[in-house]
């Protein structure tokens, strides 16, 4: 049994869906919705509070809602969910943004007084990512739904730029094709290309090294880093961990650091940066979840003055080394993809004598919740 009810979506949640209350006091969770619509929505009868109800009709649009431009863009099974917030503007999406970040600090008591500096909005809101991964079973390719494992065909992709949509139509050119086909019990292969990808070098399931998917905001990060760290003496050792192929690390070896050391897991990522032979850099393979990474890497840098940090989603989950074995340290410079983690070793971070004191957010990819944070601690 199925209750239907009409309601007005409040606000977002920090996953980003539609917050609304039904009339019996429960409240739900909704995608593909934006806070000031009004539409009738559907549960089943036990659902428990909290749980995700589905929007059956749209009454009233909200102020903030614009016309989604892409036909595949939806909610349901079968419908790309790569861009899940498209149907609001640019302004609103940017300011729930934000609030999705002050969320996560207040949450955890992190104290950040003046830091928080504007935004760095995209300058393009499509045709502006350089990579992407795609799914295909061999007869379609595209994306997942959102909140599911299924397939959803396109036949174009708007925020892809040039290069990376280019080859996207000549893989769908090629299609029915026998290689695509996933095996076992897998219901698709995936496709993970960026616009230095060919149909020449292309690789079925297997991942290519990691890049910033947003050449022009790359850019704005590349910058802030050079800014930083311009500031520093430069004769004194620094780290870059968490390294990847040097997107960083090229430009601490431009500003002229004579002591640079590099850390990364070993792989492909790695073997790029070793052959790039930058000035000053010393390189080391190291995967930071392993036992005595820190007293590891503390052994061939003992006396760095600064840090900078890029770390996967997952964030420093091993973080006590850092203060234990790196304790000549001034400044900390933490570059996050993933607010939940980002708040949780600021917390620490804070705690262990240090103080937040630049906090910039940077949108890398429109229509979604994603924001990327660059942070300055330094201390105390």
């Amino acid at each position: 049994m199925f209750l239907q009810f009409n309601s007005r979506v409040r606000d977002l949640s920090h996953k980003g869906l539609g917050v609304i209350d039904c009339p019996d006091g429960r409240v739900f969770f909704v995608r593909g919705v934006w806070p000031g619509d009004e539409g009738e929505f559907e549960v089943t009868q036990d659902a428990p509070k909290y749980s995700e109800a589905r929007l059956v009709k749209l009454i009233n649009h909200s102020l903030d809602r614009v016309s989604v431009q892409c036909p595949h863009r939806g909610p349901n099974p079968g419908q790309c969910g790569g861009c899940p917030w498209m149907m609001a503007s640019y302004e609103s999406l940017l300011k729930f943004k934000v609030k999705r970040l002050l969320h996560s600090l207040e949450k955890r008591r992190v104290v950040f007084n003046h830091a928080l500096r504007p935004t760095i909005s995209s300058k393009e809101i499509f045709g502006y990512r350089n990579r992407a991964q795609f799914k295909t079973d061999g007869e379609n390719i595209g994306y997942v739904s959102e909140g599911t494992n299924i397939l959803a065909p396109i036949e174009d992709c708007l925020v892809l730029n040039q290069p990376v949509r280019k080859l996207f139509h000549q893989l769908k050119a090629v299609l029915p094709n026998e290689s695509f086909r996933p095996t076992g019990k897998h219901h698709w292969n995936y496709l993970d290309v960026d616009d230095e990808t060919t149909m020449d070098n292309l690789l079925i399931s297997k991942r290519r090294p990691f890049k910033q998917g947003n050449t022009s905001q790359n850019i704005h990060m590349q910058t802030w880093v050079r800014d930083k760290f311009s500031a520093l003496d430069l004769h004194k050792p620094i780290i870059d961990l968490f390294c990847g192929s040097g997107n960083f690390t090229q430009i601490l070896s431009e500003v002229g650091f004579e002591n640079i050391l590099a850390v990364e897991v070993q792989g492909v990522a790695l073997q790029e940066l070793k052959d790039r032979e930058l000035p000053g850099v010393r390189i080391l393979e190291l995967d930071m979840n392993s036992q005595g990474s820190w007293a590891k890497m503390s052994k061939l840098q003992p006396h760095a003055k600064a840090i900078l940090i890029d770390p996967p989603r997952e964030g420093l989950e091993k973080r006590r080394g850092l203060f234990k074995y790196l304790d000549n340290l001034e400044n900390i410079f933490y570059i996050s993809c993933e607010l939940d983690t980002f708040s949780r070793d600021a917390e620490d971070i804070i705690k262990h004598g240090w103080e937040l004191i630049e906090l910039t957010p940077i949108d890398l990819f429109p229509h979604t919740p994603h924001l990327e944070i660059m942070a300055h601690f330094k201390k105390t």
